[in-house]
């Protein structure tokens, strides 16, 4: 059987027949997404049919804003950023994305074309599923829609919070709450990475790098965060919560 493979470097997709060595089976997949989980024997298999698995490195593009949105992505391990070009040409990094997380849903399901750019910032795996046979599986199964109007919606009321918060916040209560979350919710420890220059940073947080560094720079002499380029430990998380709480 013939199945579609990316790409990357063009961001064309190619028909192989000798793919064994860049796709796992699905079927052998621990990390299926909640809405996989629910189609059948059948559907599966049609879903495996259409599906190809591609590790990329740090930096590697998934999709490029204004591209065609002919397949979507699911990152199946590792981070990615999602980020849209404004009218200065410069980059706003809108989220950053966890594993078991679609990007590109809202492209296949209401544009042919990606409103943003996702690229991953470590090296991780991505499952690439044409869009046809995905809208196909959407049609057929109405729990396979309803896990991905679940997930539509809690990406949205994300948005949301981040919205305001970047917009109220000032630099320290924004950083704040970029380290409590690749603490929390990341690396789950108090001692993590940040795969992110210092520009990046302020992109994420809609600020400049150089309030980025000089508020760095702050919580390190203040004894609440210990910084060492990339790597990160919080030292006083319920000084560091208060910051974040009160903006």
């Amino acid at each position: 059987m013939e199945l579609l493979i990316f790409n990357n470097q063009y961001f064309n997709w190619q028909i192989t027949t000798n793919i064994q060595a860049m796709i796992k089976e699905c079927k052998d997949c621990s990390i299926r997404s909640k809405a996989v989980q629910t189609l059948s024997d059948e559907e599966f298999n049609f879903h495996s049919e259409n599906c190809a698995e591609l590790e990329l490195e740090p930096g590697e593009s998934i999709f490029k804003e204004g591209q065609l949105s002919s397949h979507i992505a699911y990152l199946k391990s590792g981070l990615a950023k999602i980020n849209k070009r404004g009218v200065t040409g410069n980059n706003q990094i809108l989220k950053i994305v966890q594993p078991s997380r679609y990007i590109g849903l809202q492209a296949i399901l209401s544009n042919k074309v990606h409103q943003f750019s996702s690229s991953v910032i470590e090296k991780s795996t991505v499952c690439y599923v044409d869009a046809r046979s995905f809208r196909e599986l959407i049609k057929r199964n109405a729990n396979f829609a309803h896990e991905l109007i679940l997930h539509m919606c809690e990406d949205e009321v994300s948005y949301f919070d981040r919205f305001v918060n970047v917009h109220q916040k000032q630099i320290n209560g924004k950083l704040a709450d970029t380290l409590l979350f690749f603490s929390t919710k990341i690396a789950k420890s108090d001692k993590f990475t940040i795969p992110l220059s210092r520009t990046e940073i302020g992109a994420l947080v809609c600020s400049t790098r150089e309030s980025v560094i000089r508020s760095l720079h702050e919580m390190s002499d203040s004894g609440i965060i210990n910084v060492n380029g990339k790597h990160f430990e919080i030292l006083n998380e319920d000084l560091l919560k208060s910051i974040s709480s009160k903006g």
